[in-house]
Protein backbone atom coordinates (compact mmCIF):
# COMPACT_ATOMS: atom_id res chain seq x y z
CA UNK A 1 0.00 0.00 0.00
CA UNK A 2 1.28 3.46 -1.07
CA UNK A 3 1.51 5.96 1.65
CA UNK A 4 2.61 9.80 1.26
CA UNK A 5 6.06 10.41 3.34
CA UNK A 6 8.90 13.13 3.89
CA UNK A 7 12.52 11.42 2.89
CA UNK A 8 14.39 12.06 5.38
CA UNK A 9 18.03 11.93 4.99
CA UNK A 10 20.98 10.63 7.44
CA UNK A 11 23.38 12.37 9.26
CA UNK A 12 26.10 12.45 7.85
CA UNK A 13 24.42 11.40 4.72
CA UNK A 14 24.65 8.70 3.52
CA UNK A 15 21.37 6.84 4.15
CA UNK A 16 17.67 8.00 3.22
CA UNK A 17 14.79 6.77 5.08
CA UNK A 18 10.78 7.64 4.68
CA UNK A 19 9.14 8.78 7.53
CA UNK A 20 4.93 9.51 6.78
CA UNK A 21 3.88 12.98 6.74
CA UNK A 22 1.01 12.33 9.12
CA UNK A 23 3.88 11.35 11.73
CA UNK A 24 5.75 14.59 10.57
CA UNK A 25 3.04 16.71 10.93
CA UNK A 26 1.71 15.30 14.17
CA UNK A 27 5.24 16.20 15.81
CA UNK A 28 4.97 19.89 15.43
CA UNK A 29 8.63 20.81 14.47
CA UNK A 30 10.27 23.77 15.41
CA UNK A 31 13.13 22.88 13.13
CA UNK A 32 13.76 20.05 10.72
CA UNK A 33 15.81 17.43 13.03
CA UNK A 34 14.71 14.07 13.41
CA UNK A 35 15.45 11.30 14.88
CA UNK A 36 14.32 7.92 12.87
CA UNK A 37 14.21 4.44 14.25
CA UNK A 38 16.85 1.84 12.33
CA UNK A 39 16.74 -1.55 13.99
CA UNK A 40 17.27 -1.10 17.50
CA UNK A 41 19.03 2.37 17.09
CA UNK A 42 17.51 5.92 16.60
CA UNK A 43 19.58 7.92 13.98
CA UNK A 44 19.63 11.64 13.40
CA UNK A 45 18.13 13.05 10.22
CA UNK A 46 16.84 15.93 8.40
CA UNK A 47 13.77 16.28 6.91
CA UNK A 48 12.39 17.66 3.64
CA UNK A 49 8.78 19.13 4.19
CA UNK A 50 9.22 20.78 0.86
CA UNK A 51 7.86 17.97 -0.82
CA UNK A 52 6.11 14.90 0.01
CA UNK A 53 6.48 11.59 -1.83
CA UNK A 54 4.30 8.35 -2.48
CA UNK A 55 6.40 5.09 -0.78
CA UNK A 56 5.36 2.12 0.03
CA UNK A 57 4.34 1.85 3.75
CA UNK A 58 6.57 -0.87 4.76
CA UNK A 59 9.87 1.31 3.80
CA UNK A 60 8.15 3.73 6.53
CA UNK A 61 10.20 4.17 9.69
CA UNK A 62 9.19 5.79 13.04
CA UNK A 63 10.84 8.92 14.36
CA UNK A 64 10.41 10.98 17.11
CA UNK A 65 11.56 14.99 16.86
CA UNK A 66 14.78 16.23 17.60
CA UNK A 67 17.14 19.31 17.37
CA UNK A 68 19.82 21.15 15.83
CA UNK A 69 21.35 21.36 19.27
CA UNK A 70 21.02 17.52 19.69
CA UNK A 71 23.01 16.91 16.87
CA UNK A 72 25.72 19.32 15.55
CA UNK A 73 26.46 17.45 12.40
CA UNK A 74 22.82 18.11 11.22
CA UNK A 75 23.98 21.44 9.11
CA UNK A 76 23.95 21.73 5.45
CA UNK A 77 25.87 18.38 4.02
CA UNK A 78 27.57 17.65 0.82
CA UNK A 79 25.77 14.60 -1.64
CA UNK A 80 27.48 11.30 -1.09
CA UNK A 81 29.12 10.27 -4.06
CA UNK A 82 28.39 7.06 -5.78
CA UNK A 83 28.03 5.58 -8.86
CA UNK A 84 24.86 4.48 -8.56
CA UNK A 85 23.46 6.47 -11.38
CA UNK A 86 25.79 4.55 -14.16
CA UNK A 87 25.22 1.61 -13.08
CA UNK A 88 20.86 1.87 -13.90
CA UNK A 89 19.42 2.23 -16.91
CA UNK A 90 19.70 5.15 -18.98
CA UNK A 91 16.07 6.58 -18.08
CA UNK A 92 16.82 6.07 -14.30
CA UNK A 93 19.96 8.46 -13.91
CA UNK A 94 18.36 9.89 -10.23
CA UNK A 95 15.96 7.19 -9.73
CA UNK A 96 15.71 3.17 -9.69
CA UNK A 97 12.90 1.42 -10.87
CA UNK A 98 12.04 -0.95 -7.63
CA UNK A 99 9.07 -3.16 -6.29
CA UNK A 100 9.04 -3.04 -2.61
CA UNK A 101 7.37 -6.33 -1.59
CA UNK A 102 7.26 -8.86 1.17
CA UNK A 103 7.12 -12.35 1.24
CA UNK A 104 7.21 -15.03 3.77
CA UNK A 105 7.99 -12.10 6.40
CA UNK A 106 10.83 -11.01 4.32
CA UNK A 107 11.02 -7.41 3.51
CA UNK A 108 12.80 -6.33 0.18
CA UNK A 109 13.23 -4.40 -2.63
CA UNK A 110 13.52 -5.68 -6.05
CA UNK A 111 15.46 -3.22 -8.06
CA UNK A 112 15.68 -3.04 -12.30
CA UNK A 113 19.61 -2.99 -13.30
CA UNK A 114 21.81 -3.62 -16.66
CA UNK A 115 21.44 -7.80 -17.14
CA UNK A 116 25.63 -7.54 -17.06
CA UNK A 117 25.83 -5.83 -14.34
CA UNK A 118 23.37 -8.38 -12.70
CA UNK A 119 25.80 -11.08 -14.08
CA UNK A 120 28.47 -9.15 -12.36
CA UNK A 121 28.97 -10.94 -8.64
CA UNK A 122 31.36 -8.10 -7.82
CA UNK A 123 29.32 -5.25 -9.05
CA UNK A 124 26.19 -6.32 -8.63
CA UNK A 125 27.00 -6.69 -4.70
CA UNK A 126 28.46 -2.87 -4.72
CA UNK A 127 25.26 -1.90 -5.91
CA UNK A 128 23.34 -4.05 -3.65
CA UNK A 129 25.16 -2.31 -0.77
CA UNK A 130 25.22 1.51 -2.14
CA UNK A 131 21.12 0.95 -2.47
CA UNK A 132 20.58 -0.32 1.16
CA UNK A 133 22.43 2.49 2.48
CA UNK A 134 20.72 4.50 0.82
CA UNK A 135 16.86 2.98 1.12
CA UNK A 136 17.48 2.54 5.00
CA UNK A 137 18.90 -1.39 5.37
CA UNK A 138 16.24 -3.10 3.15
CA UNK A 139 17.34 -6.10 1.68
CA UNK A 140 17.78 -5.35 -1.90
CA UNK A 141 17.55 -7.91 -4.82
CA UNK A 142 18.67 -6.81 -8.50
CA UNK A 143 16.52 -7.52 -11.69
CA UNK A 144 17.62 -7.93 -15.30
CA UNK A 145 16.09 -9.31 -18.40
CA UNK A 146 17.81 -10.81 -21.12
CA UNK A 147 16.13 -10.19 -25.10
CA UNK A 148 13.17 -12.69 -24.55
CA UNK A 149 12.20 -10.74 -21.46
CA UNK A 150 13.58 -13.52 -18.60
CA UNK A 151 14.37 -11.90 -15.14
CA UNK A 152 17.78 -12.64 -13.83
CA UNK A 153 18.40 -12.02 -9.88
CA UNK A 154 20.81 -11.45 -7.87
CA UNK A 155 21.25 -11.19 -3.97
CA UNK A 156 20.23 -13.24 -1.32
CA UNK A 157 20.14 -16.69 -2.14
CA UNK A 158 16.99 -16.95 0.59
CA UNK A 159 15.17 -14.02 -1.32
CA UNK A 160 15.98 -15.81 -4.69
CA UNK A 161 13.90 -18.75 -3.58
CA UNK A 162 11.25 -16.78 -2.70
CA UNK A 163 11.24 -14.90 -5.38
CA UNK A 164 11.35 -17.52 -7.64
CA UNK A 165 7.08 -18.11 -8.18
CA UNK A 166 6.84 -14.32 -8.35
CA UNK A 167 5.88 -12.88 -11.97
CA UNK A 168 7.15 -9.41 -12.91
CA UNK A 169 4.41 -8.24 -13.83
CA UNK A 170 2.55 -8.68 -10.98
CA UNK A 171 5.59 -6.74 -8.46
CA UNK A 172 4.32 -3.10 -7.30
CA UNK A 173 7.00 -1.57 -9.72
CA UNK A 174 7.52 2.33 -8.83
CA UNK A 175 9.83 4.81 -9.38
CA UNK A 176 12.42 6.06 -6.46
CA UNK A 177 14.36 9.04 -6.19
CA UNK A 178 17.69 8.81 -5.17
CA UNK A 179 18.73 10.78 -2.76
Amino acid sequence: MAVWAYECKSCPAGSVWWVACTRVDELQLASNVLRVKVGKDWRCAVVDRAHAVEVEAQLLREAVASDVDDCPDCGPQPAAESDVESALPASAAASVQAAAISLSGHRMMVVLAHLDLVQSPGEAEMLIADLRARFGGIDMVLMGQDEEGTPHYHGDAELLLLLAGVPVDRMPWKTYALA
